[in-house]
């Protein structure tokens, strides 16, 4: 028996060896179950593996292909899937195991070596081998039809396939056996017929999880998994939950004892070396794995692959893709598919049109795409996509009214559109006035910015308003002027307001307010005055709050300011309020309502007829009160900002429910349900649908109020709403009282008894404790001594 064994070096100095035998000198037949070992514990896999195992069992389809990212743990699942197979009986040690190198440098296992070397493991010897690729692949068909005529099915895994080629004649006739492929690809083609498996990165838990496994398996007492689990998280998320990398962050650990895992998650923050991090010594880290993938991309989809991180929100239209690369969206999706297939981009939703990258993958375009910045005119891309940005907020500013009288007209877009576009593209805005100053172009910034301010306090979204208001300061203070810095020092101050954080708002109001009187900008200075007259009436500072509104009001009539001068008025009437002076807070809230209609100001209107209607509850004026509010909500129709619409259809509710108008008030509440859904607001959702549950039960319908109250439970509770949830639960459990379910009842009762007491609230507590217990005294016996409430 002779062998030639045959050896080169390849680019980064790694040996590798071929031997070659010499003919009738191949391997003796050997028996199947050439599995790799299973991993230990196959985190957070569980429903993958169901999945996969069903495609396995009998009736299943003949391939199945686990496709996803490098590092994401495709060939894992499949093997530990394969040997559950086994365990199971279904292939008895007919179960065989390809490698099939595609990502090699000599580019892996071609077709027909696959096939040869699955004659190998099926027993043929190279003497025995036909000569011709046909005769082999008949050959390998009539091996599988035998073992399908003795009721014998077989299993090949075939791992890490780069194209349908590799693996297209290793599929079986018929349908007893199973070939299972694992690829970066998801290997669709004509004449493949395979079900793919997409593989996605870890959920969160299961993602800490297997990077302690990774740290305790070198050392089982490492106190650090345990001593520091938000590090560990934070690792697990910087990783993008990629199982590669989180086992190179493991190994990191482990071969470092005395590295906190909070040093590391600091390492692992700064975004431009997360993946020289991550990379291994062994030249197997996530760059390595990424660049195996990419090399194979036609320099088409390598351009778009690059550019499409010119975008810095968390996905990217279509539309904006083609802003991107200079092409039209019907040429240029296909590539983007391409790069789906590829596992380097996904859909989602499919058919949505928005791209997503994995976090560690979009770090690794941006890479390449520096690299490659003057041949793609990265540049040029970044102004193009801003001015796009720039001119789209302020259309969208025009035509909802944020700062001025709306405008309509042809080829402007309508409300619905502009309303649609903001909300679709608020995270990309928000991260694009941050992008403008992190690429030198403040002055971009600003206008997008300070377009996007009002839009984000009108609508609410003060966690967003405060990230622009803080990334705007920062530019004016890289070089801006008095005034400029000022204006920041204000927005600031005001998204710091919507956001409760009075202390921070004072100070840069304070900040602001000097700067403008040392700047002789008096209607700045009115604004800032009237805005920390709003932080001392948060304070409950009645007297000081009144003062600096009178004075800016003065200011803000002088300057002829009358959007301004409305916003005053508003909180002017809220100080008569709360000091007892009602007539007084209704007067100048009327005063405000007309100032805002005459202005043509629907936003501001509304806000301030919501405030009118408080006001006209508090002195009694109820029917006026609940007219105001139906006004409000009928003019807050045209422009839907659907966060306010919530807030004011469930008021207008309580205040039909108060009136007796119970239909109506259920009406409304639909409404709120509706919109609350659309904004996504799972709390809100709980509330309404608690509040609707309240209401049929009043009126007698009791399993439809207990259905809606159970459902209002698990709503606010997912929320953290616990004060919420008690009292739905409070109201569940005398729903299920006066269906004669006392047990459930009883449970209802402890449930929100132990709400009260996370909340410190014992004398409720005590309550719910004690009609737990009559209940459960009582469960089996007739019930006495309760009344319906």
């Amino acid at each position: 028996m002779t062998a030639e064994q045959h050896a080169r070096a390849s680019g980064n100095a790694r040996i590798e060896q071929r031997i070659t035998y010499a003919p009738g000198a191949g391997p003796a037949p050997r028996a199947g179950l050439g599995l790799p070992e299973a991993p230990a514990v196959l985190v957070g896999r569980d429903g993958p593996t169901e999945e996969l195992l069903a495609l396995l069992a009998d009736g299943g389809p003949t391939v199945a292909v686990v496709s996803g990212l490098a590092g994401v743990g495709k060939s894992a699942l499949a093997v530990a899937t394969a040997h559950r197979a086994a365990e199971l009986g279904w292939f008895g040690d007919r179960v065989f195991f390809l490698r099939l190198r595609s990502y090699a440098p000599d580019g892996g296992v071609s077709g027909p070596d696959a096939v040869r070397e699955m004659l190998r493991l099926l027993g043929i010897r190279d003497t025995d081998m036909p000569e011709s690729q046909d005769g082999r692949a008949g050959l390998y068909r009539g091996l599988l039809a035998e073992f399908a005529r003795a009721e014998q099915r077989v299993l090949i895994v075939a791992d890490d396939a780069g194209e349908v080629a590799q693996v297209r004649d290793l599929v079986p006739a018929g349908s007893a056996h199973r070939l299972l492929v694992t690829s970066r690809h998801r290997l669709v083609h004509r004449d493949f017929s395979a079900r793919v498996v997409p593989l996605d990165e870890l959920a969160p838990d299961p993602a800490a999880e297997l990077l302690t496994r990774a740290v305790l398996r070198t050392w089982p007492q490492d106190p650090r998994p345990a001593a520091e689990p938000e590090a560990l998280a934070e690792v697990a998320e910087q990783c993008g939950r990629l199982p590669l990398a989180l086992t190179v962050a493991g190994a990191l650990l482990a071969g470092d004892p005395g590295l906190p895992v909070t040093q590391l998650a600091a390492q692992l923050a700064d975004a431009r070396t997360r993946l020289s991090t991550l990379d291994s010594e062994l030249d197997d880290g996530v760059r390595a794995a990424f660049d195996l993938s990419y090399e194979r991309l036609p320099p088409d989809q390598a351009r778009a692959f690059r550019l499409l991180t010119v975008n810095p929100g968390p996905d990217c239209a279509t539309v904006y893709a083609a802003l991107l690369t200079g092409e039209q969206p019907a040429a240029l999706r296909p590539k983007l598919a391409a790069l789906v297939r590829a596992s380097l981009l996904s859909e989602e939703p499919v058919g949505g049109g928005r791209w997503r990258m994995h976090d560690l993958v979009r770090l690794y375009a941006r890479e390449r795409g520096e690299e490659c910045a003057e041949q793609d005119g990265r540049e040029e891309v970044v102004d193009t996509l801003l001015g796009y940005l720039v001119i789209q907020a302020e259309l969208a500013r025009q035509v909802l009214a944020l700062d001025t009288r709306p405008v309509a007209g042809p080829g402007l877009p309508s409300m619905e559109e502009a309303r649609h576009w903001l909300g679709a593209e608020r995270a990309l805005l928000v991260a694009a006035v941050g992008f403008a100053i992190e690429s030198g172009r403040p002055e971009a910034a600003v206008e997008l910015g300070t377009r996007l301010l009002s839009y984000l306090q009108i609508y609410h979204y003060g966690q967003d308003a405060l990230t622009v208001a803080r990334r705007l300061l920062t530019a004016a203070e890289g070089g801006g002027s008095a005034e400029d810095v000022g204006g920041r020092l204000y927005d600031l101050g005001l998204a710091l307001l919507s956001v409760d954080e009075p202390a921070e708002a004072e100070r840069s109001l304070t900040r602001a307010l000097a700067v403008f009187r040392e700047n002789s900008l008096r209607m700045l200075e009115g604004k800032a005055l009237n805005q920390l007259g709003s932080v001392y009436a948060a304070a409950e500072r009645w007297a000081e709050a009144e003062q600096l509104k009178r004075e800016a009001l003065e200011i803000l009539r002088e300057e002829g300011i009358r959007h301004a001068e409305g916003t005053v008025l508003s909180g002017l009437a809220r100080i008569y309020e709360q000091t007892g002076r009602l007539d007084d807070a209704v007067a100048t809230m009327q005063q405000s309502v007309s100032l805002m209609k005459a202005l043509d100001d629907p936003h501001r209107e509304v806000s301030a007829l919501n405030s009118l209607a408080d006001v006209l509850w508090r002195a009694g004026r109820l029917e006026e009160s609940t007219a105001v509010r139906e006004r409000a909500v009928d003019t807050h129709r045209e422009f839907g900002n659907r966060k306010q619409a919530v807030r004011m259809l469930s008021a207008l509710a309580e205040a039909l429910v108060d009136r007796g108008r119970d239909q109506d008030a259920r009406q409304r509440l639909e409404e709120a349900l509706e919109a609350a859904t659309a904004e996504g607001d799972l709390y809100a959702q709980g509330e309404i649908t608690g509040n609707r549950g309240l209401l049929h039960r009043r009126a007698g319908r009791l399993d439809q109020a207990r259905e809606l109250l159970e459902q209002a439970c698990e709503l606010v509770a997912e929320t953290g709403g616990q004060r919420a949830e008690a009292a739905f639960a409070v109201g569940l459990a005398l729903t299920l009282h006066d269906l004669d379910r006392h047990a459930e009842a009883a449970d209802a009762f402890e449930r929100a008894a132990g709400l009260h007491a996370g909340l410190g609230d014992a004398e409720q507590e005590a309550v719910a404790r004690a009609a737990a217990a009559e209940l459960r005294g009582r469960a089996d016996r007739p019930r006495r001594g309760w009344r319906r409430r």
